[in-house]
């Protein structure tokens, strides 16, 4: 399976709108970068931009996990609840509860959805 993650960087630009699944909401891409969650340092991320004041970033794992769940579901995103208990995921979306919404809007770029 084509990591979804790849696609994705090589789609976004600086400034680009990310669509979220509130329909006319977006956040806005930063840049590709690092992140640490739970203590853990990811070499692949995205930066994104919630508000003038506030930012986060969403790993490369969180996309291709939640992509992976994606495909062999039959096309559906996981719940919430999938992501509270998932053993690697849980505690990036405990602390990044908005990447629910993020990785949903970046994985439909892609599918042009």
């Amino acid at each position: 399976m084509e990591k979804i993650y790849d696609l994705i960087i090589q789609k976004l630009k600086q400034g680009m709108e990310i669509p979220l699944i509130r329909k006319g909401k977006y956040y806005t891409f930063i840049e590709t970068t690092t992140t640490i969650v739970n203590k853990i340092f990811y070499d692949r991320a995205i930066h994104y931009r919630i508000s003038n004041f506030n930012s986060k970033k969403i790993t490369a794992l969180f996309i291709d996990l939640t992509y992976e769940y994606y495909i062999n579901n039959k096309k559906k995103f996981p719940p919430r609840d999938w992501y509270e208990v998932h053993e690697i995921l849980k505690h990036e979306y405990k602390s990044r509860p908005c990447n629910y919404s993020v990785v949903q809007g970046l994985i439909n770029l892609v599918l042009k959805k």
